[in-house]
């Protein structure tokens, strides 16, 4: 009877390479390990694989983002001093901001630009220190202030009791990326605002100053958001406003 039952399950497991002889066994046995094997380590190697990955990307990242970064700033005096506050100790009394925008044809999102080249400049002239920008004086409405006779303006403002004007007209506050196709792949990327700005007196109608003002911030391998493009306005503004010694 033992033997009996043993045939039987030889007979019935005979079938079942797991079951048979070695060399049979070895085949089979060895792909389920492998397998096996290849699910758990390689679901290790791609957790380390993304961790790692994850870890790159994040230096990229900030590498493209912050960069070897480097400013530079130019003014290209028309007349006048070289400052809004050019003479140490005379003051401007009220003055009267003029925003105008004066935007490329394919300048994208004009519209968010405007409102950021605004609160820049409000920001920049809040705490003039030869003047005010209290009332009668103030940061009047965006318009085509340089379209009009500066006799016009001195006029107008004479009435309302402002002693300075300051035309302030923004071409340009973008970012910027230039690429070089040949190899090594090269890429650098930059902030810019660009403007010229012009100061009257009410009084005599004079030109106090007159300039064009370009700055830029950047490097290889920068990407810089258009945000940052009002800091370089407000910097260039603040160093035009009172020129450092």
């Amino acid at each position: 009877m033992a033997s009996k039952s043993i045939t039987q399950s030889q007979k019935t497991t005979h079938d079942n390479p797991i079951n048979s002889d070695g060399k049979k066994r070895r085949s089979f046995v060895a792909p389920l390990f492998a397998a096996g094997y290849e699910r758990r380590y390689a679901s290790q190697f791609t957790r380390g694989n993304m961790k790692r990955n994850g870890i790159l990307f994040s230096f990229f990242v900030g590498l493209m983002s912050s960069g070897c970064a480097s400013t530079t700033m130019q003014t290209y005096h028309a007349g006048g001093d070289k400052a809004v506050c050019g003479k140490r100790g005379v003051s401007l009394g009220h003055v009267a901001i003029l925003p105008e925008m004066a935007w490329r044809n394919d300048q994208k999102e004009p519209e968010k630009r405007e409102q950021m080249a605004l609160e820049e400049i409000e920001r920049a002239f809040r705490e003039i220190p030869c003047g005010s920008i209290a009332a009668p004086g103030g940061i009047r409405q965006v318009s085509d202030w340089s379209g009009r006779p500066e006799s016009e303006l001195v006029s107008k403002f004479s009435e309302e009791g402002v002693d300075t004007v300051i035309l302030v007209r923004i071409e340009e506050l973008t970012p910027r990326i230039f690429v070089t196709y040949s190899l090594p792949f090269l890429w650098a990327g930059s902030s810019e605002a660009d403007f010229r700005i012009r100061t009257l007196s009410v009084q005599s109608g004079s030109v106090l100053a007159d300039m064009r003002v370009k700055r830029s911030t950047g490097g290889p391998f920068n990407l810089r958001p258009a945000e940052w493009a009002g800091t370089e306005l407000n910097a260039a503004l603040r160093a035009i406003i009172e020129e450092k010694k």
